[in-house]
């Protein structure tokens, strides 16, 4: 097997100018723990997990909402046909 069939077709991000609580709400909107952070020429700077916005903020409560959603069950993945 190659990583290709392994990983997700979509990368999903957010840029380093933005607050932590678009990050909180694009990763409990996707439901994902990490999510890359780019500059705005789309290069890579680093990846902002579920467990630094515990960490690293004062924002409790849009780190718990953000964990209480991403934690939650996964809706179904359903491919175009």
């Amino acid at each position: 097997m190659r990583v290709h069939e392994a990983m997700s077709p979509c990368v999903v991000y957010c840029y380093e100018d933005q607050k932590v609580e678009d990050a909180a709400h694009i990763m409990q909107e996707r439901q994902i723990r990490r999510l890359p952070v780019l500059n705005r020429e789309k290069q890579l700077l680093g990846i902002v997990s579920l467990g630094d916005l515990a960490v690293k903020t004062q924002e409790t409560t849009a780190t718990a909402e953000a964990l209480e959603k991403i934690s939650g069950p996964a809706r179904p993945v359903r491919k175009a046909v």
